[in-house]
């Protein structure tokens, strides 16, 4: 059998979403571990918790990958006791390694937004920015823009992507539009591409999570549409499964982690 070492699944994902790519608060890449040793499994997560680090041991998979970075922020200490302290305690113990794939695959054509485009069914897909462009025809950005095959009414749109999302619910402002025609999109986090989406003359923004004022204050503006983070991004995890199937799926086992939305909505 083909000896596959950690870094070589990394150096796959990153032909693909190269770190260069992230956003500069981001801490992408290969948070712990070492990437010169022999990948006996990949287990993929949208978020690490202390279950994903059990099911990576209960499949012997030395290398998780996740979408959210388990460390955003700088940290002075390990507390024993804390959920992060204990799920690092738990990966070095068993010599997993820790990589996660954030905004640099946010801003893939391959990655969430095009992801999001695709389960809408849009066309002609575009940046929605053009600050950040790199000379690679994968990139996207973090925001993106395209169009609908056919003009749709408003409610007949929503209920699309609620349907084609597996959305349980979705938050709107009152601007009074009645038909959809041109989408703006954004994975995740995306009210400061809302003015973006306005001067790119978009129908309806779309993205995981928007501020109370910033929904009320576009009332006149632009309709916005509030579909959750993580349902957002829910898809990426079999994106990157994908992504690494071709290469490696005869060599090494490739887990989707099944967790649902640790948020939960109480109807």
């Amino acid at each position: 059998m083909k000896e596959v070492l950690i870094k070589d699944i990394i150096e796959t994902l990153e032909s693909v979403a190269p770190l260069e790519w992230q956003e500069d608060y981001d801490n992408s890449g290969l948070t712990l571990g070492d990437k010169s040793k022999e990948c006996s499994g990949v287990y993929v997560c949208l978020d690490i918790s202390l279950e994903v680090v059990e099911k990576a041991i209960e499949n012997k998979c030395n290398l998780i990958i996740s979408h959210h970075p388990i460390i955003f922020g700088g940290i002075k200490k390990i507390d024993y006791y804390s959920t992060l302290g204990q799920i690092l305690i738990r990966t070095i113990k068993n010599d997993i390694s820790v990589y996660s794939a954030h905004t640099n695959l946010d801003n893939a054509f391959n990655g969430v937004n095009g992801i999001l485009a695709e389960k809408i069914g849009l066309k002609n897909l575009k940046p929605l920015s053009l600050e950040q462009i790199f000379n690679n025809d994968n990139f996207l950005g973090s925001g993106a823009i395209g169009e609908l095959e056919e003009t749709m009414s408003t409610e007949d749109f929503l209920q699309m992507i609620k349907t084609n999302l597996n959305l349980s619910q979705i938050k709107i402002n009152s601007h009074k539009q009645k038909q959809i025609k041109k989408v703006a999109i954004c994975g995740g986090s995306g009210s400061f591409l809302i003015n973006e989406a306005v001067n790119n003359k978009a129908d309806i923004f779309i993205t995981g999570e928007i501020k109370y004022h910033d929904l009320i204050d576009n009332d006149n503006v632009i309709l916005l549409a509030e579909i959750g983070h993580f349902e957002s991004e829910q898809f990426i995890k079999e994106r990157i499964i994908a992504i690494l199937y071709q290469k490696f799926c005869n060599f090494v086992p490739l887990i989707s982690d099944k967790t649902a939305n640790r948020v939960k909505y109480i109807k």
